[in-house]
This record gives structure tokens, C-alpha cells and sequence, in this order.
């Protein structure tokens, strides 16, 4: 699958299901990070704050209340882009690794985690294998990779880690993929249920709101110098492309030149295009736009993932895009010659 920049989207804590246990009420979490003395580090539940602590000589402990569920957790550094998940059974695990490198981090004592590290492990083992493989070409390898995922969640439907697995690869899937396998886990469970199935079912439907032929959704955010821009005054009259992007994302700065191509060629026959950036520093920001030759309109919150647009059309990976034409969106997610087609085709309209 094409490397993809994704959001693990945060939620309403619901510490009711933190519940004291007569046999024991807490258990601990212990954290042993290099390059972090210091540092205050952070630990999460369902995208909340539930304790913090500050690590010296490499070392954290967290005294974490005992839960019904077996739901994931999140350890936080400042800097780090996203809080680092991680199952915990309830039961005391250590967390080993270096700050500077938090995707290499290891989670000792949690059997859950164990075959999370498998899934893990078996998935980037693959892609590893395919992208060795000059002759096949790269939506052959995406489809692979998206049946790797599908199978796992498909014949593991009770493991949390499958849900998980649903969630977080939700971006391979369009919208009646997805509830086949939200479907299968009800089936095999029908009273079953996990934060991450949850956060999968309502990303569904956020989707299906935002597929080619709906209406657009229309939003307002801030351009670099303050003044607030609105989606619908710009489309209006245009064919627009809303680019949700960002300056530190690899794929975007990649297919960047692609919708400068476009804007150039269609630009005085109707087309415009909007970037919505993902970027949480404004220098960064308007330091991409300047490099590229971006010269369209460009907003942000400097939310980051946390980008209140980019909710709006479920931005689960960047970059994304939308197409809209007199007020509904045309088309989604168009890259290179595609792009080129479907506004070509668009404008002859």
C-alpha cells in the first residue's frame, strides 16, 4: 500500500469504564525511554489525558485504575506527531525504546500487544517484499497489502486487535468494504463491541456523507494572513479542487507538482484549487507552499490532525482531495493523469 499519513482520531473519554476491582485496583505502566530525561510524558486513554509524569533517568511510571475493557492506550512526548498506541490487558506492561524514534517502541507483558507486534511485523514484512518486486506494479501491491488487512480483520472478528487493525487501515477501504467487515465482526458478536470498532463504524459514516455526489460541506478557516476564507465563495462559479495536504507529509510534496500541472493548464478555462494544510508551523507551511509554486489560495488552522476541515470530510490520510462543481462533490482523491482527465472532462460539461 502506498505510504500514507493517517490520523488516529480522538474521542470522549468515558473513565466509566475505569472501574476500581476488589482484587486489584490499579496496575502500572512503566515507561523507559532514552533521550527523554526531562521530559514530561503523557498517558492517554481514548485520545484524553489520563496521567502525566516526568521522566528521570529514562524512567516514567504510571499507577493506571484497572478497566472493564481491554481498550488501547496512548503514550504522548511533545514533538511526537501522535500518541504511540498499545494494548496493556490490564495487567502491568513496560514500554522500551528511544523518544527520538517512537514507532521502534516495544511493549513488554501484554499478550493483546503481542499479536498487535505480529499483525505489525507480517504487514511490513510484506510490503517490504513487494516493493523489492520491480515488475509488479504498485496497485497490484496496494491491493495485496489491503487483502492482508481485510483477511486479518475478516477471520479475527472478537480480537480487539483486529478492530484495531480496521481502524487504523480504515483509508485502503471505500465506504461498503468497511461495513462488510463491520458487519462480520456483529455477526460473530452481536453485542460486541470496542472503541476503535466504534470509532470505525462512525468513520463510515462520515465517509459516505463526503463521496462523489453528495453536497459539499462548507467550512471557513483563516488564510496565512488572518482573513478568513470560505469554500463556498471560492467554488463559487469554479470547478475547485480542495487539496488537503501538508508540508511535512512526503506523499503530498510528491504529488504536488501534479496539481500545479493542473492549475496551470485549466487555470483560465474555470478551474481554482484550495489547499487546506495539515501543518501545525506556519513557517513550514508557507516555506512548502513557496517551494512547490503553490499559488492558489491557501488556509489552515495549524491544527494539524486536529484540522477542523479536514474532520468535516473525514481526512483519515493526506493527501486528500475533493472536486466540486456548483456545489457537490464530483469526484475524490484524484491523483496525476486522473486529476488531468477529471477536470478536463468536468470543464467540457
Amino acid at each position: 500500500m502506498k505510504t500514507r499519513h493517517f490520523l488516529i482520531a480522538a474521542v470522549a473519554l468515558g473513565l466509566a469504564a475505569c472501574t476500581s476491582k476488589p482484587e486489584t485496583n490499579t496496575f502500572k505502566v512503566n515507561v523507559n525511554l532514552a533521550n527523554a530525561n526531562g521530559q514530561t510524558v503523557y498517558l492517554q486513554k481514548d485520545g484524553q489525558v489520563l496521567d502525566s509524569a516526568t521522566i528521570e533517568n529514562w524512567d516514567a511510571v504510571f499507577d493506571t485504575p484497572v478497566c472493564d475493557d481491554n481498550e488501547m492506550y496512548g503514550l504522548m512526548l511533545d514533538g511526537w506527531r501522535r500518541p504511540f498506541p498499545f494494548f496493556t490487558d490490564n495487567a502491568e506492561v513496560t514500554l522500551e525504546g528511544d523518544a527520538q524514534n517512537p514507532n521502534a517502541i516495544v511493549v513488554k507483558g501484554s499478550e493483546t500487544q503481542a499479536r498487535l507486534d505480529a499483525f505489525t511485523q507480517s504487514y511490513n514484512d510484506l510490503e517490504a517484499k513487494l516493493e523489492a518486486d520491480s515488475t509488479m506494479a504498485q496497485t497490484d501491491k496496494d491491493e495485496i497489502l489491503k487483502m492482508h488487512c481485510f483477511d486479518y480483520v475478516w477471520d479475527n472478528p472478537t480480537d480487539p486487535v483486529a478492530h484495531y487493525v480496521l481502524y487504523r487501515y480504515k483509508w485502503a477501504f471505500g465506504p461498503c468494504e468497511l461495513r462488510n467487515m463491520i458487519d462480520n465482526i456483529h455477526h460473530a458478536g452481536r453485542t460486541l463491541t470496542s472503541k476503535n470498532l466504534a470509532l470505525a463504524e462512525e468513520y463510515v459514516e462520515k465517509i459516505e456523507r463526503v463521496q462523489a455526489g453528495q453536497p459539499m460541506i462548507d467550512f471557513t478557516q483563516n488564510d496565512a494572513e488572518g482573513n478568513p476564507v470560505t469554500l463556498s465563495e471560492v467554488a463559487e462559479g469554479k470547478l475547485l479542487l480542495v487539496d488537503f495536504w501538508a508540508s511535512w507529509c512526503p506523499d503530498c510534496r510528491k504529488e504536488n507538482p501534479n496539481v500545479v500541472a493542473a492549475y496551470q493548464k485549466y487555470h483560465d478555462q474555470g478551474f481554482d484549487v484550495l489547499g487546506v494544510s495539515f501543518d501545525t508551523n506556519k513557517e513550514a507551511w508557507l516555506a512548502g507552499i513557496e517551494k512547490d509554486g503553490l499559488t492558489w489560495t491557501h488556509v489552515s488552522d495549524l491544527q494539524g490532525w486536529g484540522n477542523a476541515a479536514g474532520a468535516l470530510y473525514s481526512i483519515a490520510f493526506i493527501p486528500q482531495n475533493a472536486l466540486i462543481k456548483d456545489g457537490m462533490i464530483v469526484a475524490r482523491n484524484l491523483e496525476g493523469a486522473e486529476l488531468m482527465e477529471e477536470i478536463e472532462r468536468q470543464l467540457a460539461k
